[in-house]
């Protein structure tokens, strides 16, 4: 049976330390994301981990996956294709599901736990 696994609000050892890299992006719209991600536990279907990036904006046409998420630091700002706008900042929890259209905007640097499914 697996054990319980513990996410640091820092990442795992000397996570923060390590230098950024281009990460994967929808549409860039604006700025250019680099950060750096970490899994803490992967399996077909299921991703959860923490992840770090500086200001970006991109749009997406298809979210491909349900993603749930808790901001550690900063924010972003989610506008939906002809509805609300949103904004989530440290300590508050979202989930972005599959299939969202609109722009995902963050103004800078953002670290967030993660778990995505799908």
């Amino acid at each position: 049976m697996p054990d319980p696994i513990r996410f640091a609000p820092a990442g795992p050892e000397g996570w923060l330390a390590e230098k950024d890299l281009p990460l994967e992006h929808a549409e860039l719209l604006a700025g250019s994301p680099v950060g750096l991600d970490h899994a803490y536990y992967s399996k077909p279907g299921l991703r959860a981990g923490i992840w770090r990036c500086g200001a970006y904006t991109e749009r997406y046409d298809n979210y491909p996956v349900d993603e749930f998420m808790v901001v550690l630091e900063g924010e972003v700002t989610l506008t939906s294709d002809g509805g609300p706008s949103e904004t989530f900042r440290k300590g508050q929890s979202f989930l972005l599901p599959k299939g969202f259209k609109g722009t995902w905007h963050q103004p800078g640097p953002m670290l967030k736990y993660y778990v995505i499914i799908g």
